[in-house]
């Protein structure tokens, strides 16, 4: 009974999670560190210093690359835009995105690019190698693709990162990337193009935007035909039970991973025992139900987190669905 299995969860949460079981075919590497850390250090490009509020943050990237005179600490005569191959590493690919963005006076805040890159450094490595495996697993064996659908994804940072960090080449199947949400914000357009400058196949082909509500995309995209792809589906932040809409769409359109990091927690916890609520707080106990949900529909689920100093929010849910 899921009672009984969520009791035994509870009961070894306190302080860290437990570590992944070495006989799960999703378990760390060895010697790696599997216990959970709720605000571990910077892993991007972009550090954050703990203010005590993650708002002050909000200030255009480029503020936060200016020195005590109000210059940049590398003058944009010293930029030269970089060739990226398929072999250049993650760390610089982000690395010259920033410096692109910082450069050109993005309108985009340091807090936003912070979340984007550690969302993605996070979750990126799991949800991708869990559509490969979909891929190889499927009939197709030729021309294979996958696809990265940011909801509720305002500008589309973060799903334009999943494509940026995969150059042709890397993988052996295509990338492209579908953002959704009410509204196409103006900084959309822009973020897409400097990004381009520096990884041209992240360009109007590979990113397109959907302007719908949630619920209408949802209709419409699991009424389509289905199609080859393996679907890779993220959201950060889709306020309150969005976050758990997004979830059972994942569930109903089979995607090979879904990626998610809730907040506006009020009335997400319904459902769970009171005294569950009561000692672990209702955040908490609301990943905990969307985890089993997410694991009684055959998914491997885990948890990760981004440091604090980005914001309060800062819990990943992480599934990868079992081939």
């Amino acid at each position: 009974m899921i009672g009984a299995a969520v009791a035994a969860l509870l009961l070894a949460l306190p302080g860290r999670m437990p570590p992944l079981s070495q006989a799960s075919p999703y378990s760390a590497s060895k010697n790696q560190i599997t216990s959970f850390d709720d605000n571990p250090p910077f892993k991007g490009v972009v550090v954050l210093k703990d203010l005590g509020c993650p708002d002050l943050h909000r200030n255009r990237i480029r503020r936060h690359f200016l020195d005590d005179s109000g210059e940049l600490l590398t003058p944009l005569s010293q930029y030269v835009v970089p060739t990226i191959t398929a072999s250049t590493s993650t760390e610089n690919i982000l690395k010259h995105i920033v410096n692109r963005l910082a450069y050109l006076d993005a309108p985009v805040d340091a807090k936003e690019v912070a979340e984007s890159i550690e969302f993605y450094l996070r979750s990126g490595k799991r949800a991708i190698g869990a559509a490969r495996r979909v891929l190889k697993n499927s009939d197709v064996t030729e021309d294979q693709s996958m696809v990265v659908k940011d909801l509720c994804s305002g500008h589309g940072l973060t799903g334009m990162l999943f494509a940026a960090c995969n150059p042709p080449g890397r993988l052996k199947a295509s990338m492209r990337v579908l953002l959704v949400d009410q509204s196409e914000p103006q900084s959309h357009l822009i973020l897409r193009d400097l990004i381009s400058e520096v990884c041209p196949w992240v360009n109007q082909d590979t990113v397109q935007f959907f302007e719908a509500d949630l619920d209408d995309y949802v209709t419409k995209s699991l009424s389509d035909d289905a199609t080859d792809e393996a679907s890779i589906i993220i959201s950060t932040h889709a306020c309150g039970s969005l976050t758990d809409d997004v979830i059972r769409y994942a569930v109903e359109s089979r995607a090979a991973s879904v990626s998610v990091m809730p907040c506006c927690y009020t009335g997400t916890a319904k459902g769970t025992p009171y005294g569950v609520q009561r000692m672990f707080g209702v955040s908490a106990s609301a990943d905990i139900k969307r985890s089993f949900l997410l694991h009684d529909a055959g998914y491997h689920v885990d948890f990760a987190a981004i440091p604090k100093a980005i914001t309060p929010m800062n819990r990943l849910i992480v599934a990868e669905r079992r081939c």
